[in-house]
């Protein structure tokens, strides 16, 4: 009743005073008893039940100064907060820099709105965060100098070549194989507040002038060929190779042990070995003993291996493959394949021991392959389209190529940590016993080493630990970069290692991603 006669006196967005309602109701029981009574009493009682209230308004700044809130709290009758008033109230907090116009305009025109009272937070300055300056970066000048990650050539919109995987890079002397960009200077930063923060310059990275390759006498920001050959990436520079080029390797060729880059127009026979400096490229395929390579080796055909059964029960791979860079072929069995990047596997892949930073089976841009049996040891993961095999073929994955050594160092941190802790005790105990002791010349002095001996060790200890975190939260950013991805089926007894953490999958999936969800192993499906 009371809020509707405001209202229609204009006064219904007022804050009513309760403590005034209150004393009035008693004031009028009392003048009532006094009616009753046949008192004389003033008939007239006035009280103010409710007032105008400006809205208020206040701020909030947050993420080290880089971001800055207006709190308004609604007007109850009384004047609302300009969109001009915000701002000058915001620049009297000591707010100056990074003022959102579109978003003060929202705030306000919400709250003029609002019921009355209401309370509505908005961001309404916003800092410009630092932008250190990017090193020198290097530019491949060559088309395929650098990885061609597996992209067969199109021969129309729906065919591809699947064993053409375009022109092997060649270089004549003097053609420029590498550019370099200057660094960059990088953009101050600025707080809400105005506090401004310098951004660090890039640095000039001086060029690793690869065999085959000079700096250009015009220009000190290009690398050219100083001989004909194959160009190869290096970091912050290249190199090319000489080219030794051969039809087959077998009995007739013998085993090939080149520095620089070789060319094979056919296949590398069984129990045959080729070791290159450079790329090995082989347009045929692959039965050899032994194919290792300072760069990438690239198969336009098959790996074809066999297990060799041991006396003792256990067997090793006929074919091994080792690549500084990455490995590609178009289908591998029964191999040993190893690569400091990643292995590249057009079809199939079948009881393989693979090491690698990360593994596709198919192309890189739709993996659609399949991965049936064998053993891998990668960095961060492996993208195939099946996963196994309707006959649960055993898969063992481990994503722990770059966890294990950091958990051997965290081991052996721990250790020393353990160490240096047992020694402040003894030098804990050792300094209690002499402090017993009367005091002389040579117990003060030795109670003095004993007390800087244990300092010494807890700020050793002190290093170690922080060590161990540092290596641990390395660590942790690798897992949650660990993936394994089955876009089309995930079949029953595949094995997953992400550190400790471990998950067997016992039946079939669907499309599934195997990931750390909470520190977790789990099997999501994948859309």
């Amino acid at each position: 009743m009371i809020q509707k006669n405001l209202e229609q006196a204009g006064y219904g967005r007022c804050r009513i005073q309760a403590e005034q309602l209150t004393n009035l109701l008693h004031e009028y029981q009392t003048l009532q008893q006094k009616i009753k009574s046949k008192l004389k009493s003033e008939a007239n009682l006035s009280y103010a039940i409710a007032e105008m209230v400006d809205a208020e308004i206040s701020f909030e700044i947050a993420d080290e100064q880089m971001q800055a809130y207006a709190i308004i709290t609604t007007a109850w009758g009384g004047q609302s907060i300009s969109a001009n008033k915000l701002v000058k109230a915001a620049q009297a907090s000591g707010i100056v820099y990074g003022f959102s116009k579109e978003n003060i305009i929202r705030l306000v025109t919400h709250a003029s709105k609002a019921e009355p009272g209401a309370k509505l937070k908005l961001l309404i300055a916003k800092g410009r965060a630092v932008e250190h300056g990017l090193n020198s970066r290097f530019e491949a000048k060559i088309p395929n100098m650098e990885s061609r990650r597996n992209k067969p050539i199109i021969q129309s919109d729906e065919k591809a070549d699947l064993r053409d995987f375009g022109e092997i890079p060649a270089v004549n002397t003097g053609d420029v194989v590498m550019q370099r960009h200057p660094p960059t200077l990088g953009i101050d930063g600025i707080s809400v507040t105005g506090t401004a923060f310098q951004a660090v310059p890039g640095q000039n990275v001086d060029w690793n002038v690869g065999e085959g390759t000079e700096i250009s006498a015009s220009d000190a920001n290009l690398l050219v060929a100083a001989r004909s050959g194959l160009p190869r990436v290096l970091e912050a520079g290249a190199t090319v190779d000489e080219v030794f080029t051969v039809k087959n390797v077998d009995l007739t060729t013998g085993h090939i042990k080149f520095r620089g880059s070789v060319i094979i127009n056919g296949d590398i026979t069984e129990g045959m070995k080729v070791i290159a400096g450079g790329n090995i490229f082989i347009k045929g395929f692959v039965e050899g003993t032994l194919i290792e390579a300072g760069g990438d080796i690239k198969i336009n055909g098959s790996i074809i291996g066999h297990q060799i059964n041991l006396a003792d029960s256990t067997f090793i791979y006929s074919t091994e493959l080792k690549a500084t860079g990455d490995i590609q072929a178009n289908l591998a069995q029964y191999a040993k394949m190893s690569c400091g990047g990643n292995l590249y596997i057009n079809k199939q892949m079948m009881h393989c021991s693979v090491s690698a930073a990360k593994v596709y089976a198919g192309p890189e841009a739709n993996p659609n392959g399949k991965i049936i049996g064998g053993d891998f040891d990668v960095d961060y993961a492996i993208y195939t389209g099946c996963l196994g095999a309707a006959s649960s073929s055993h898969i063992l994955i481990k994503l722990n190529r770059l966890i294990d050594p950091i958990a051997e160092q965290q081991q052996s941190l721990r250790s020393k940590i353990s160490a240096a802790k047992t020694q402040m005790l003894q030098n804990k105990e050792q300094l209690e016993t002499l402090k017993k002791l009367k005091g002389s010349e040579k117990i003060d002095q030795r109670c003095a080493e004993l007390e800087q001996e244990f300092n010494d060790q807890r700020d050793a200890a002190i290093e170690l630990i922080d060590q161990v975190k540092t290596l641990e939260l390395e660590r942790k950013t690798i897992l949650d970069q660990t993936i394994i991805v089955a876009k089309q089926q995930l079949f029953a007894a595949v094995e997953v290692h992400f550190g400790s953490e471990k998950i067997r999958t016992r039946r079939e999936y669907g499309p599934s991603k195997i990931l750390l969800v909470d520190a977790a192993a789990v099997v999501e499906p994948y859309f």
